[in-house]
């Protein structure tokens, strides 16, 4: 059958007194059996908290210190999880000290209590009670653990553990003996008889000076606000736990990827957000790609993570690693032994890293052309002066100089043809020398020059140090070149003041004087002057057949002849000047 329950702190405070002392047999009726209260469930909470400790310890040790890992640092997500796994150890522990600590706080031994008249099942505030007058029978349970069980109308069983076999034994005895006592109290409402026997009956008796107030509950803090406590420490242990094993772990990997030292393991890191992160982006990952970069052994691949990383914090690193693979480069460049494989260089890579390295090996490959044909062509001490300072020019400028003929007016010219016309054997117009000696007559002739000289000429120097080229013919009034280096050729071709008479064919042929002065200017330089002077007269000896000649086709060759051999004294002197 049910028990009856009791709401012990709704007891008169006589009652509550009584029971009280009745359970400390320091007042009758005095327990015939006493059972301790179980505390299995409060052990269950502990276990479980337990287990949930073994939980937590295992999400904080999980990706400790292990870049690779998700789990490696605990964000907000994570902390709010730790927090919750320790509030739930948390909740488990102080709800078990909150069991026990109830349990202790009662006015008596929590437990249940087998008395003359009832069976109080006496856990908590309220009672569970069972009249022993209800019971039909009283039995002896044996086994490991003695009790006494009574077996109530309703067939229900109201079971008393006892320390020892003896203990129930007597208990029994006793039973046995107030039984038939109780039956006749209880049919007659005796309250005395009832009192003696029932420590929860009211006598309606009480003391005139104790205490008339029921007692109150005892407030068990850890048991009323469990729930409070388990939050508020597990987000306390959450956030300290979580954030000490945040640290320690960025510790171990800030570790992990400095040894590693590759771009990826720093990746990693970056990825995870440690408290390195700042060093990590700004200094050790450029670095590690910087390595990379320079592992490729190309100027292309360390300029490409220069520009990258413009104003980056390891820059000094950079440019000492741009410029020592440029001067990687520079060697090669040098091996060649040219000046355009230096000016490609430069070209190729504007990045002014080893400029004063390139300029000095661009001027030791001009000071070694200019001592070699120095050594070669043993020039006078203004051509060796000038020289000096023509390869200074080209190489700041480049390495152009031009050679350019100038031709003057003839003052005597005219005077020739009239002296032709004077003579008896005057055959017409055709005849006379201006005819022969003018600009476009001359060209042909400066070119062939130009061509000569030139081509004598580019074994000196390297094309990429000093190249001579031939230039258009300037006009005679023409200014000599400023902001370049030429060697202009001033030419004039006078009458020679002497004639000569051909029989056959029959005609009169003029001799020439040529004037040559050359003049080889340079920026900055004082000019080399140089000149020549040479008379050619016909030479018709020369001639085969030549009686058998029309007289315009014997004319052309002889005056073809003079002025050739006039050139050829002219490329003569300027291969003294130049070669």
């Amino acid at each position: 059958m049910k028990p009856k329950k009791v709401d012990f702190y709704r007891l008169p405070r006589p009652v509550q007194e009584r029971f009280a002392a009745a359970t400390r047999r320091s007042a009758p009726p005095a327990p015939l059996l006493y059972a301790r209260a179980p505390r299995g469930v409060a052990w269950a909470y502990l276990g479980g908290s337990a287990g949930i400790l073994v939980v937590a310890v295992i999400l904080l040790r999980v990706g400790l210190g292990d870049p690779e890992s998700p789990l490696a640092l605990h964000g907000v997500k994570l902390l709010a999880l730790d927090s919750l796994v320790l509030a739930a150890a948390a909740y488990g522990v102080v709800h078990a000290l909150g069991i026990l600590r109830a349990l202790d706080a009662l006015p008596w031994r929590a437990g249940r209590y087998l008395f003359p008249g009832i069976v109080v099942d006496a856990v908590g505030p309220v009672l569970d009670v069972w009249s022993v007058g209800d019971a039909e029978s009283v039995e002896r349970v044996g086994g490991p653990e003695s009790a006494l069980a009574l077996k109530m109308r309703d067939g229900t069983r109201v079971v008393v553990h006892a320390d020892s076999a003896q203990q129930a034994e007597r208990a029994d005895a006793a039973l046995g003996t107030v039984r038939g006592q109780l039956a006749q109290a209880l049919a007659e409402e005796d309250p005395h008889v009832l009192a003696e026997l029932d420590p929860l009956h009211d006598r309606a008796m009480s003391s005139p000076i104790g205490p008339t107030a029921s007692m109150k509950p005892p407030v068990v803090v850890s048991k009323r606000f469990d729930w409070a406590i388990a939050i508020a420490a597990g987000i306390g242990l959450g956030l300290l736990l979580g954030t000490t094993r945040n640290a320690i772990s960025d510790k171990q990997m800030y570790e992990a990827v400095v040894a590693a030292g590759t771009v990826s393991a720093y990746q990693q890191y970056l990825a995870q957000g440690g408290g390195h992160s700042d060093d990590v982006r700004d200094v050790l990952l450029p670095r590690a790609q910087l390595k990379d970069a320079q592992a490729q052994g190309t100027v292309e691949a360390v300029q490409a993570f220069a520009d990258a990383h413009a104003g980056s914090k390891i820059g000094s690193e950079i440019d000492a690693a741009l410029r020592q693979t440029m001067l990687v480069e520079l060697d090669k460049a040098k091996k060649v032994g040219t000046v355009t494989a230096l000016d490609e260089l430069t070209k190729k890579y504007p990045n002014h890293t080893v400029d004063a390295e390139i300029k000095q090996a661009r001027h030791a490959l001009f000071a070694q052309a200019l001592d070699a044909w120095k050594a070669k062509a043993h020039p006078d001490a203004p051509t060796a002066a000038l020289f000096d300072k023509l390869l200074a020019w080209t190489e700041s400028n480049g390495p152009g100089c031009e050679l350019r003929f100038r031709m003057k007016p003839s003052k005597t010219i005219e005077d020739a043809d009239k002296s032709i016309m004077r003579s008896g054997h005057y055959p017409a117009a055709d005849a006379l020398p201006s005819k022969y000696v003018t600009a476009d007559a001359m060209k042909p002739r400066e070119q062939r020059v130009e061509d000569a000289i030139v081509a004598a000429f580019s074994p000196a120097f390297p094309s990429d140090i000093l190249a001579l080229h031939a230039g258009a013919s300037l006009d005679a009034d023409a200014p000599l070149p400023a902001d370049a280096p030429a060697v202009v050729v001033d030419y004039v071709i006078d009458w020679s003041r002497a004639n000569t008479l051909q029989v056959k064919p029959l005609t009169v042929l003029a001799g020439f004087i040529f004037s040559f002065e050359g003049t080889f200017v340079v920026p900055g330089a004082t000019p080399l002057k140089f000149s020549t002077r040479t008379w050619r007269g016909p030479e018709p000896w020369k001639l085969a057949h030549a009686s058998q000649m029309l007289r315009e086709t014997f004319e052309q060759k002889i005056y073809d002849t003079i002025l050739d051999g006039g050139f050829d004294q002219i490329e003569k002197k300027l291969s003294d000047v130049l070669l």
